[in-house]
Parts: C-alpha cells; structure tokens; sequence
C-alpha cells in the first residue's frame, strides 16, 4: 500500500519527564481505520535503535522443500486464511505486504519474535514465516511477546540493514494502539503528552529515550490511546506508561494487578492491549512511501464495543481501581 506521510507541528507546553502538549485529537474512527493522508498529531519518529543480529543459522535454517508454502491474508485477529505447513509449530501468518526484499506480516499476541535460551522450542515469527514463505529471514526490529501487530523480516543481510536505515528515517512513523488507564494519577498530563525518561538496559545503564501519547477515544476510567516511539528501548511504551500512572491495560508485567483483574472481568481484555497498528516508512530500494497498516485483532475491537456501550461511570464496582 503506498501513501505518503505528512506531519503538523505541536507545541511542547512543559518538559521535565512528562511533558504536557497541546493540540487537536483524531476521531478515533478515522485512526482505527488506518485512512491514509491523515495528519499525524505529533511529530515523526526518528532515532531507532540498533537492529537485533540476524538469528543463527540453527534456528533459521533453510526451510524443507517439501513443506508448501502459504500465503494468509489478514482477517484482522492474527487468523491466517491458508492451512499451515505440515510440521509447522505456528498456523501461518497474516501476510501485510510481500515483494522481493522484505515481508510485513501480523504477529498476534503471545508468539515470540524469535527462539531464545528461555523459550529453545517455543513457536516463533521467524521459523513460522520462514517455512509459510520458504525464505531465509533476517530480522531487524522485534516486538514484545504479548504485544500484537506489524512485523518486519528482510530476505537478505542487505535488505535487513536498509529496512532499519528507512525506519530510522525522520519521516517514518511507527504507531502503537493502547488501551490505556486515563486520566490516571497525574490528570494534569492532559490528553497529548511525551515521556522522555530514561530507561536502564540489562546492564543497567541509562539509555535515553522518548515516547509520544495523544488520546484518540476516551472512556470512564481508561482511553484508546496512539504511541509514536522515538527510540526502542526494551517495554519502553508500557514502561514510560507506568511512570506517568496510566499503565497500559492488561500489563501483568507494569501495570496493577487489580485494574487488570477489573477489566478482564467487566470487560474481556484478558491480554496486553498494546498493538502496532501502522507503519509508515519509504521501501529500502525504490524509495517509493509505504504505509502498512494492520487493524486491531477483533478481541481487542470488541473489548472497545463493550466499553462504549457500558453505562458510566462503569469503575466504581471495582472500589478504587483507578487509585
């Protein structure tokens, strides 16, 4: 899908690790929809980080000639429309864009991006799309396991490395949906606001970094929210999140147990709301814009439905949920 991208300027009201801003807020119909040519409410993404090394070879071997391969279309919930290879751990993928240099599929929610020592045999992106395509893969950019949405993989060394060159371009975009608890502990945040807090590595070393939220829909207690990345620390969205008290909803890793429980009961989110919905960026070798665009899972969608169609205030059965 091409389309160009555009940007409007917002005025930083205040600074210091949240940052209060100002400005119009899109019609959440608009957003959801992924409507090409919309202006951006906050600035570009730029600064990505290093890309991951490519897997070793022992985990990203060339696939079995005889596993078929297959190509799904996405239903907008992480279901693939194809059957899986045989012997494939994962139903294949979702498949967003496919040319020549690189893949774009929807990752749902709850499969790694990648085998590590923790999880040796556990279903993976990588192997998954390797035998659904019958190619090598080379991956660049990662997302959390619980976390749904766009996923990137080069068909070459060369391929991986301007993938992460045009990602880290000043005109790209990559926006995140979260449901989101709102207004939270600090209400003077306001419905657009930056956190540019430092985030410790596994060395424990302070790496900068800063993430952008604008409230597109807002409900009693909680608010669909767009989260544009700067940088791609580790949980960067759902930690900045947490340190501005408006963790994201079905976090069992930052977020409050309770709030989470209150949902998931109330309203059916019994996963992490967090989802790469769009990503704008210019194709690696032609140059031409792209924008990859992957609707909310219908769980999530009808988490939304149950929201906007609940009488309000509809926190109060949970006692102090919001404190």
């Amino acid at each position: 899908m091409l389309a160009s991208s555009s940007s409007s300027p917002v005025v930083a009201v205040r600074r210091v690790c949240c940052v209060r801003r100002v400005g119009g807020v899109a019609a959440a119909a608009r957003w959801l929809c992924g409507i090409a040519g919309a202006a951006p409410i906050v600035p570009p993404m730029s600064d990505l980080p290093p890309a991951p090394a490519p897997q070793e070879p022992d985990t990203n071997v060339p696939p079995r000639p005889a596993a078929p391969a297959a190509v799904a279309q996405s239903t907008g919930d992480g279901d693939a429309a194809a059957t899986a290879p045989t012997g494939a751990t994962h139903p294949p993928l979702p498949v967003l864009f496919l040319d020549e240099d690189f893949v774009a599929v929807s990752k749902p929610s709850g499969l790694l991006v990648h085998r590590d020592e923790h999880h040796p045999h556990a279903p993976a992106a990588l192997q998954t799309v390797r035998d659904q395509l019958q190619k090598h893969l080379y991956p660049f950019h990662r997302l959390d396991r619980a976390t749904s949405g766009i996923l990137l993989f080069g068909f070459s060394r060369r391929a991986a490395a301007a993938l992460q060159e045009a990602l880290a371009a000043p005109d790209a975009r990559k926006e995140y949906a979260a449901l989101m608890r709102y207004p939270g502990s600090d209400a003077a945040l306001g419905a657009q606001w930056t956190c540019d807090r430092p985030l410790h590595d596994d060395k424990d070393v302070a790496r900068a970094c800063r993430t952008d939220f604008a409230v597109v829909e807002e409900f009693d207690r909680c608010a669909l929210v767009q989260c544009l990345l700067h940088s791609g620390r580790y949980h960067q969205i759902r930690r900045h999140a947490n340190h501005c008290g408006r963790h994201v909803l079905g976090d069992t890793t930052h977020g409050k147990g309770r709030i989470n429980a209150f949902f998931r009961e109330r309203f059916g989110l019994d996963r992490l709301f967090l989802h790469l919905q769009r990503v704008v960026l210019r194709h690696p070798r032609t140059g031409a814009p792209l924008e990859l665009v992957d609707p909310l899972p219908a769980s999530l969608a009808a988490v939304l439905d149950r929201l906007r169609q609940a009488p309000r205030p509809v926190a109060d059965d949970a006692g102090s949920a919001d404190g």
